[in-house]
């Protein structure tokens, strides 16, 4: 065994040596030539003369970290205008679709106007009757006192209020005698439109109507009805403003005392 590995290790030796024997050697005299990296600059190559300098490498530009915004970057960031959102779908003009029909009247001549909502007042639905209403309410005509008094008979508690705010905002002392019955309707919210409607119209006719309710079994009535007094100003609310000093309330008697101290009046 050991002469047949000593045969082959012979064998590999000699055939290396013939490799060599007939491998040109004439690159060797070929001159070394100086080639530059392709990370060098051309300033940086190995000098030729004398000792060789070290290759100097080029430095990468520095990267600039990301920044956070702040200041007026985070404010200009916040002040882009998010896309609008999308409308919700209006029930309301599905299940009424007169309502759609009454804004667009709010924009005709108020004659034309007229004409086209007083039939809606009538409208079986109290919903399409208020929306009716309330777009009458802004409007100027001689004619729309008769259609707001009518209103007033509505069997809806909220039509009447309405009614009467409407009312009362139509300074015409000719309205006094249609929101006095209300000052007893059987609703108490309606009671109190009566009496507000009164004190915004500031006639004398509106505070002789009050005199029914200044002394009403409510304490709550005579209150609103003594501030719509001292509302309407005038002789006839001092009269009665004087009788309200011996009220049986002391906040009303002491609301009295103060409207008429508000009058100039001398206190006995």
């Amino acid at each position: 065994m050991n002469t047949v590995k000593t045969a082959v290790l012979t064998l590999t030796v000699a055939i290396a040596c013939l490799i060599l024997l007939l491998t040109p050697d004439s690159y060797l005299d070929q001159p070394a030539t100086s080639v530059s990296p392709p990370f060098m600059s051309n300033s940086a190559a190995p000098s030729t003369a004398g000792n060789p300098t070290p290759f100097a490498l080029e430095k990468p530009s520095p990267v600039a970290p990301s920044r956070i915004p702040t200041g007026k970057a985070v404010e200009s960031a916040a002040s882009i205008t998010p896309a609008p959102a999308v409308p919700a779908f209006d029930w309301l003009q599905v299940m009424y679709p007169q309502l759609a029909q009454i804004t667009a009247m709010e924009h005709l001549p108020a004659e034309q106007a007229l004409q086209e909502l007083s039939p809606m007042l009538s409208d079986a639905d109290p919903v399409v009757r208020l929306a009716a209403l309330e777009a009458l309410t802004d409007m100027t005509h001689p004619a729309l006192l008769a259609t707001l008094s009518a209103a007033l008979v509505d069997s809806n508690p909220q039509v009447r209020i309405l009614a009467l705010q409407a009312l009362g905002l139509q300074a015409d002392s000719l309205a006094v005698s249609s929101i006095e019955p209300y000052l007893f309707d059987p609703e108490h919210d309606v009671r109190l439109a009566a009496i507000t409607a009164l004190s915004n119209l500031e006639y004398e006719a509106a505070a002789l109507a009050l005199a029914s309710v200044i002394f009403d079994p409510k304490a709550v009535i005579r209150h609103h009805a003594v501030n719509a007094l001292g509302e309407i100003g005038g002789e006839t609310s001092r009269l009665y403003l004087l009788q309200a000093r011996n009220d049986p309330d002391p906040d009303i008697r002491a609301n009295a005392v103060a409207i008429l101290d508000e009058f100039g009046e001398v206190r006995d």
